[in-house]
């Protein structure tokens, strides 16, 4: 079977093939465009939406741009690219080599993304996936009670004459939202980078459900305004007189919560990384006969050998090396910042 390496990015020795690597390399696979998954590489192989985005996050690379289920031949190996849910354009990547099929999927969202393409499950023998939320505790509430609690949230803070605050990441998250509160009718304004984000996506072929503007601070009223979550506590928000802050994110359902997000109104489980139950159908239904568990919990790969699988842990988050069970505030925020911004 083919080696598979954590070098700062996930690396295939025998193929001299890097994936999402931390720090430039001469040629790099990339599965999404956030800002963990990326570096300024000479050259890029990605989805056209991922390269899209690369270059607005990094600047020019050489692109070599596989759409979805477009089979391309390397000689020692061929690649495939298929939707993996997270964002638009994201990719599951499968690699073909030495009568071997490798997986790797990147950050993966199972359920049903408003705006971006949605998740298959890919036939492999080798699935090496992300498992940032592979622990019992994160299972996720069904997406539409969810929605109700978002757009409930929302009408009670117009109706107080406050101004709602939807705290999510710039890139993937930011649109969701946007779309989810675009259906409802409401009147949305953006923060500049989801903005910039957002005109990308419409540029990429995606059909928002209805207009938004760009924040300006004198046309808050009566409108929704969606911001990245490091903007919580700057002047653009806290200068807001009347504000109600809803945080989206998976993170919602963790005992650590309440110390990551004091200062939020309310926070929700709107994630678009898949749950522990759908993390485990992924490796199920894959069919994989070797599972590589990585930038999650190690206890993942442990209890995918309890359901019968063969699975190790390869390597955690950079971010989640020096986070122990026992986290601190500061440690949980650092995670929280590194995998959401």
């Amino acid at each position: 079977m083919l080696r598979v390496e954590y070098r700062d990015g996930l690396y295939l020795p025998d193929l001299d093939l890097w994936f999402d690597a931390d720090g430039p390399r001469d040629r790099c696979v990339i599965s999404h465009a956030h800002s963990d998954h990326i570096a300024e590489h000479r050259a890029i192989v990605a989805t056209p939406e991922t390269a899209r985005l690369f270059r607005h996050r990094r600047g020019e690379a050489e692109v070599e741009a596989l759409a979805y289920g477009e089979r391309r031949d390397y000689g020692r190996y061929a690649l495939t690219m298929y939707p993996a849910g997270h964002c638009l354009g994201s990719a599951q990547i499968l690699v073909e080599a030495e009568g071997e099929r490798l997986v790797y999927t990147g950050d993966i969202k199972l359920r049903p993304n408003v705006a971006a393409e949605h998740a298959v499950v890919v036939p492999c023998d080798t699935l090496v996936m992300e498992c940032t939320f592979g622990d019992p505790q994160y299972r996720f509430p069904p997406d539409v009670a969810t929605y109700e609690r978002l757009y409930a949230a929302c009408d009670r803070a117009l109706s107080d004459d406050a101004v709602p605050v939807v705290l999510a990441y710039a890139l993937g998250k930011s649109q969701e939202a946007l779309e989810l509160l675009l259906r409802r009718g409401y009147r949305v304004t953006l923060h500049g980078a989801v903005w910039n984000v957002s005109e990308i996506y419409r540029e990429c072929g995606v059909k928002f459900s209805g207009e938004y503007e760009r924040y300006d601070r004198e046309h808050l009223k009566g409108r929704v305004l969606i911001a990245p979550p490091g903007c919580r506590r700057q002047p653009m928000v806290s200068n807001i007189p009347r504000r109600h802050l809803i945080m989206l994110t998976g993170w919602a359902v963790s005992r650590s919560a309440p110390y990551m997000y004091k200062g939020v109104d309310l926070v929700l489980p709107l994630s678009d990384h898949a749950d522990f139950d759908d993390l485990v159908r992924l490796a199920r239904e894959s069919g994989a006969r070797r599972i590589i568990t990585m930038h999650g919990a190690k206890k993942f790969a442990g209890l995918l050998r309890d359901l019968g699988l063969d699975a190790e842990h390869l390597a955690q988050h950079p971010s989640q090396q020096k986070a122990t069970k026992g986290a601190t505030k500061k440690a949980a925020t650092a995670v929280e910042q590194k995998l959401f911004d």
